[in-house]
């Protein structure tokens, strides 16, 4: 505010803020400042964690600093006692006029800079006098008066060796401080310390992109990481570097499954999160190095805790060797890596399932066996790792190995916040990109995203999922509320084929989470799969290995040139106008047309193998391999196409697999460019995706059952609680780097 009367001094403005109604009623912490001064956040920070210290917060703290002489002229003198408490402030027009020149000579001034309550500055405000030299009512003498009453002063002092004294001590009213200060400002640095620009930089980072309840609900998450962090005791070391890794997962508009290896197709997708403060639909990780050799990862959300929290860093199954160079090579170890860290946190293999079932002994329940949680986030962050270690070549290659690599890494500690893995929009794909993000700002990689996204396709073939990376593409480069198509081809680097209006009028997010359903999927799929790896049918996760090499199969027996992919001949045609011309239908069906409508795997398997000189052909003028890394590599993919899957019930369904995915991909351009048939479509889709029709007469016995209703009842229960999240303020934590 301004002052009509100038003359009054510091103390005589300052009274004039009790004019703002209700301020002594509320008594805030109100800061003091002059005019001429620019103050840095940190010592905004600093003052007010001074002036909180103890048990009890001060009666006022105010700034100080060691003047190099002669900047200690004109300042008031700040006087202490033998115990270096402060006893009062003279001014320097009142040293002259007294005469003495030991004041005089104190090098420790006044920095204008107060923080007291607006009670107490009421209070002792109000008894000042003008009785001094200047005839003006100082602010400074409130500090005398305070030392009278008992009350606790504090001081910060600043220093010429500290980096805010340049700031702290320069005048404006001065022409060569004020040069000074215009240079610093307009300095990509500005006011900000090197801890400020890390916060700052992480603040822009999360915020880029994130709509504002996302935001919220981040900087709610971050306040319960750090909380936890000190509540669990996990030995965060506090002044050392810590990254941030989030990601919340995706939204799939439309397209399912086109994005099987060479069938390429692209999603419609855009990323997302929580909508508000109290969600959680989001993962956010913490990260930081650790020397002890181990692997430690706290799961805030207790349902991914485990029986032990951390693992050996050293086990040689988390380390792909120079032969794990490709994605068919790196399915096989990276499930191998799931099961083996999985076993060793106390879930049972395969391989002791069928011993049991063999010995009739009684089995585990389906939640603690491997296959059933190949997606756990033990799992999940092992493969994350384990597929950057993949990196080998260059400087960015050499700089992964020198900090990630069998001999050089040290350990890691991760704490994690968020419902994922659940499924459904909040992906398990989720924490497969915040743990790689979190690693590559922590180590200061710099892997660009487009490559992170290449590096997570295999992560993900590691954790039983045969498809591309396009959750992670749309995670890492789409932008919440707007529908991105993505291409999953990697040699297009996922490339962004258009962005479309959501059509957010025609639907509501109810997604379900999938984890669940994938676990009783033998309850409700009609026998289709099976529970038991040994039963006739296949399993979920074997139907999933199946299904996902349905079109890497059908390019070899169509003999699909390498260099290209089943949606590439269609995209131009679909992209124009959503729409199909007669050459592209006549092509697709002379593609079906050579896929067999039903095969046996033996019989699928001589037929892929019947093509095995093409396709080292295919190899060597593609790649450039030579004859006997052709063959090698030839023999290493064959393999992989049959591994984890077994003769399904009545023989594969091949040609209805390849069918469904050109139906996918043109059904799904259809409602980008004609949204008005979106109901209807969906609607038609649902009942072409039932295996059976449930007949009234079943249907109607099974009502009577407390199941169902209890199900219900605890679907309501999840809504509620869900709905009823508190709130927390945000609190954010110090130092950090965040991922790219």
């Amino acid at each position: 505010m301004r002052s009509d009367n100038p003359t009054g001094g510091t103390a005589f403005a300052a009274f004039e803020v009790f004019c703002v109604p209700g301020l002594l009623e509320a008594n805030p912490l109100l800061v003091i400042s002059m005019g001429d001064r620019v103050v840095p956040p940190a010592v905004f920070h600093r003052m007010l964690r001074r002036h909180c210290a103890g048990e009890r917060e001060a009666d006022m703290t105010f700034l100080t600093a060691e003047y190099e002489p002669p900047k200690n002229r004109g300042k008031g003198r700040v006087v202490r006692d033998e115990q270096r408490r402060v006893h009062r402030i003279v001014e320097e027009r009142d040293i002259v006029a007294s005469g003495n020149d030991l004041l005089m000579e104190l090098t420790e001034g006044n920095c204008p800079l107060y923080l007291i309550r607006a009670v107490a500055l009421h209070e002792h405000l109000k008894d000042l006098t003008n009785d001094n030299a200047q005839s003006q009512y100082y602010i400074t003498d409130i500090i005398e008066s305070i030392v009278r009453d008992g009350g606790i002063i504090r001081t910060v002092t600043t220093t010429a060796d500290e980096p805010e004294y340049d700031l702290l001590c320069s005048d404006v009213t001065r022409p060569m401080d004020l040069a000074f200060l215009e240079g610093h400002l307009s300095s990509s640095r500005g006011l900000l310390s090197d801890d400020e620009l890390d916060v700052e930089q992480a603040a822009i980072a999360i915020c880029e992109n994130r709509p504002p309840g996302q935001i919220a609900a981040i900087a709610r998450q971050l306040e319960e990481l750090v909380a936890g962090v000190g509540d669990e005791r996990l030995d965060f070391a506090p002044d050392q570097p810590v990254a941030i890794g989030i990601s919340g997962g995706r939204l799939r508009i439309a397209f399912m499954h086109p994005d099987m290896g060479r069938f390429f197709g692209p999603a419609w997708q855009m990323p997302i999160g929580a909508a508000d403060e109290n969600g959680d639909e989001q993962i956010v990780i913490l990260a930081q190095t650790t020397a002890d050799k181990h692997i430690h990862l706290y799961p805030m959300n207790p349902e991914y805790c485990e029986a032990t929290n951390s693992l050996p860093a050293d086990n040689d199954v988390m380390y792909p060797g120079e032969e794990i160079a490709d994605l068919y090579a790196y399915e096989q170890f990276g499930t191998r890596m799931s099961e083996s860290l999985l076993q060793s946190l106390g879930y049972f293999s395969d391989e002791e399932l069928a011993l049991r079932r063999r010995n009739g002994d009684p089995l585990p329940p389906a939640s603690a066996w491997a296959a059933s949680n190949m997606r756990r986030p033990f799992a999940l962050v092992g493969n994350a790792i384990a597929s950057m270690r993949t990196l080998r070549s260059g400087n960015l290659g050499a700089k992964v190995q020198q900090n990630l690599g069998r001999e050089h890494f040290r350990g890691l500690r991760i704490v994690s916040t968020g419902n994922i893995p659940q499924g459904g929009f909040s992906s398990s794909s989720a924490v497969t990109v915040a743990a790689k993000n979190a690693i590559n700002a922590l180590y200061q990689f710099g892997i660009p995203a487009d490559l992170l996204v290449h590096l997570a396709c295999p992560a993900e073939y590691g954790t039983g999922v045969r498809a591309g990376s396009l959750d992670q593409a749309t995670e890492q480069k789409g932008r919440a509320s707007v529908g991105t198509l993505i291409s999953s081809n990697p040699k297009d680097n996922y490339r962004i084929l258009g962005t479309y209006p959501v059509p957010g009028e025609r639907f509501r997010i109810i997604f379900p989470y999938s984890v669940e359903r994938d676990v009783a999927t033998p309850a409700w799929s009609w026998g289709m799969y099976g529970e038991d790896p040994e039963a006739e049918a296949l399993t979920a996760g074997e139907m999933r290995k199946m299904t996902g090499k349905a079109a890497e199969l059908a390019a070899i027996l169509t003999r699909l040139p390498l260099d290209t992919d089943f949606f590439r001949p269609i995209e131009d045609d679909l992209i124009a106008d959503g729409a199909l011309d007669h050459e592209s239908r006549a092509w697709i069906c002379s593609v079906l047309k050579q896929i067999p409508l039903r095969a046996g795997v033996d019989e699928l398997q001589k037929r892929v193998e019947s093509n095995r000189s093409w396709y080292v052909d295919q190899l060597q003028s593609t790649e450039r391999l030579d004859p006997d890394a052709a063959n090698e590599k030839a023999d290493a993919i064959f393999a992989s196409l049959f591994s984890g899957w077994r003769e399904p019930r009545d023989g594969v369904p091949l040609r209805a697999m390849v069918a469904y995915l050109f139906a996918e991909v043109v059904r799904n351009f259809h409602l980008i460019h004609h949204p008005e048939s979106w109901i209807e479509s969906v609607t038609l889709s649902q009942r072409g995706d039932r295996c059976a029709v449930p007949a009234p007469a079943r249907r109607d016995a099974a009502r009577p059952g407390l199941g169902a209703r209890h199900c219900q009842a605890r679907t309501v229960e999840r809504v509620a609680r869900t709905l009823r999240r508190p709130a927390v303020r945000l609190r954010c934590p110090p130092r950090r780097r965040i991922a790219g």
